[in-house]
C-alpha cells in the first residue's frame, strides 16, 4: 500500500470516529483504535489531530465537488443548477455522515481563525461555481436579468447549509423530497418570466 493510500485509510478512520463520536472525542488514540493500529502509525501520517481533521474535511468537500461536476455533465439549464444543488444536500443516509463531519468541523473552527479560513476557502470556491452557473443561466435568459448573482449564490449556499445542519440535528423533519422542494421553491423564484 502506498503512502498516500495509507494516509487515506487513516483519514477514513478519522472520519468514522468523528461521525460516530464527534470531533471532540476523535483523539489520535481513538482513531488508532478504529484503524486497529498504534498511535505512532497515525502520527506517522498526520502530525496532529488538526491536520488529520482537515484531511477528513477535505475528503468531504472533494466528494461534494465530484458529485456537482457529475451533475454538470449530465444536465442542462435550470435542471443542471437544481441537480448540482441537490448533490450537496444530505438526501441519503450516507450523505448525513459527510454533513456530520462538516458541521463538527465548523463548530470546532470557532475561535481558531486559521480553521475558519479553511472553511472560507471552500465557501469561496463553491460560490464561484454557483455564480458561474447563474451567469450562464442569466445569459441564456433562463433566470431574471436583475439578479445580484453573488447574493443569489450566497442564498443557495445558506439554504443548503441550513438544510444540511438541520438534517444532522433533526433528520425526521426533512425528507429528501422536502429538501428538494425547498431548493426548487427558491430556484423558481429567480426564473425569468416567460
Amino acid at each position: 500500500m502506498s503512502y498516500e493510500d495509507r494516509r487515506i485509510e487513516v483519514g477514513k478512520a478519522a472520519w468514522r470516529v468523528i461521525v460516530r463520536e464527534g470531533l471532540d472525542r476523535a483523539s489520535m488514540r481513538a482513531i488508532a483504535q478504529e484503524l486497529g493500529s498504534s498511535t505512532g502509525v497515525v502520527t506517522h501520517y498526520f502530525r496532529d489531530k488538526e491536520e488529520l481533521t482537515l484531511f477528513a474535511l477535505e475528503r468531504v468537500f472533494e466528494n461534494v465537488l465530484e458529485d456537482m461536476k457529475a451533475c454538470a455533465k449530465r444536465w442542462q439549464g435550470i435542471d443542471r443548477l437544481e441537480q448540482m444543488i441537490f448533490s450537496a444536500l444530505p438526501l441519503k443516509d450516507s450523505d448525513r455522515a459527510d454533513w456530520k463531519v462538516w458541521v463538527a468541523f465548523l463548530g470546532y473552527s470557532i475561535g481558531r481563525e486559521h480553521l475558519v479560513q479553511e472553511h472560507r476557502k471552500r465557501y469561496d470556491f463553491l460560490r464561484q461555481i454557483i455564480c458561474q452557473e447563474l451567469a450562464d443561466l442569466q445569459k441564456a435568459l433562463l433566470i431574471r436579468a436583475d439578479l445580484d448573482l453573488t447574493l443569489e449564490a450566497n442564498a443557495l449556499i445558506a439554504l443548503v447549509d441550513g438544510i444540511g445542519t438541520l438534517v444532522v440535528i433533526c433528520p425526521e423533519q426533512f425528507s429528501a423530497e422536502q429538501q428538494q422542494y425547498l431548493v426548487r421553491r427558491h430556484i423558481n423564484a429567480i426564473l425569468a418570466s416567460s
